[in-house]
């Protein structure tokens, strides 16, 4: 989908080198930076662009608010890109608006959030993605590195609460109450068999859909199968080769569209794009971000809970 809105979610825990069992956010005795003034402290340092020469990549954040000393913030990571040149020209008068420099670097902002519930010993974090584009992995390297150097011999660790091999997910008993199956980019003769005539390249998808009050099966069971299908690159019926995977299942109070396996890094990845109001700047608008989000932690901190007891 074109300009597609996604949640990358994660669960944040502390620990020793090497050893699962995880440690309490606040414990001043065991780490010399414990986790919830670390993240606090990250956010604040980090409110400057930080420039990859490497990777041609920059970020910042922009919080909005402060959970007090709890680690929680939310707010943008502004997300740039640089290292090449490019004219910018206006689609509808196709003059050319402007020559991009080496140095000048593309920016987006992307919606993030921290959240620790309270007293928990694990935190949540949420990251944006904008058409396929995240800072993620830029940024929770980061993270991870910094506590590290921080504290000597302990690690934090960001865990996806959704991942697409179904494994170890929140979510592996979920429903899944449709699998779209889609092919980009496919040849006009797949159009020529119905419509009879030639076109430029579609494309296309295969929908699979629960009849009223049942369901495709589980989500973990089918992500596992679908992703050992996958390993070949492709899942392909009619002989017709589909490149991506999605699956609908309950989130956050609503069925939400979740990536198995496809193009852009979006396996795992929670769709919002229906769920967000844009601004006329083309990107989601912030209370709508901050609204969607809260409904899915708010799920996932149930989840976790019903987990502990």
């Amino acid at each position: 989908m074109a300009n597609a809105i996604g949640l990358r979610c994660y669960l944040v825990t502390a620990h020793q080198q090497r050893d699962p069992a995880s440690l309490s956010f606040d414990d001043e005795f065991e780490f010399e930076f414990p986790p919830a003034r670390f993240l606090k402290n990250f956010v604040e340092i980090n409110s400057n662009s930080v420039r990859d020469n490497d990777r041609e990549r920059s970020w910042y954040f922009e919080p909005k608010s402060f959970g007090g000393t709890d680690g929680s913030s939310k707010g943008y990571i502004h997300y740039g890109t640089f290292g090449f040149e490019s004219d910018f020209v206006n689609t509808r008068t196709k003059k050319k608006q402007y020559r991009r420099k080496v140095d000048d670097v593309e920016e987006i902002p992307l919606f993030y959030e921290f959240w620790r519930p309270k007293g928990a010993d694990y935190a949540f974090a949420v990251f944006q993605s904008f058409a396929g584009r995240s800072c993620v992995t830029l940024v929770t390297e980061k993270i991870e590195k910094a506590f590290a150097m921080a504290n000597e011999g302990y690690a934090l660790k960001f865990k996806k609460l959704v991942p697409n091999d179904g494994s170890g997910s929140l979510y592996d008993d979920a429903p899944v109450k449709q699998l779209r199956f889609i092919k980009r980019n496919a040849s006009s003769d797949i159009a020529d068999r119905y419509l009879g005539e030639s076109s430029k390249p579609i494309d296309m998808e295969l929908l699979l859909k629960a009849r009223r009050m049942q369901s495709l099966g589980r989500f973990g069971s089918i992500s596992r199968k679908l992703n050992k299908s996958e390993s070949t690159g492709v899942i392909i019926y009619d002989g017709v080769e589909f490149g991506e995977a999605i699956a609908s299942i309950r989130i956050g109070g609503k069925y939400r569209p979740v990536g198995i396996f496809g193009i852009n890094s979006d396996a795992g990845v929670i769709d919002i794009t229906n769920d967000i109001k844009k601004g006329l700047d083309g990107h989601p608008v912030y209370d709508t971000l901050e609204e969607q989000a809260a409904n899915i932690l708010g799920d996932f901190n149930r989840m976790m809970a019903s987990r502990v007891r």
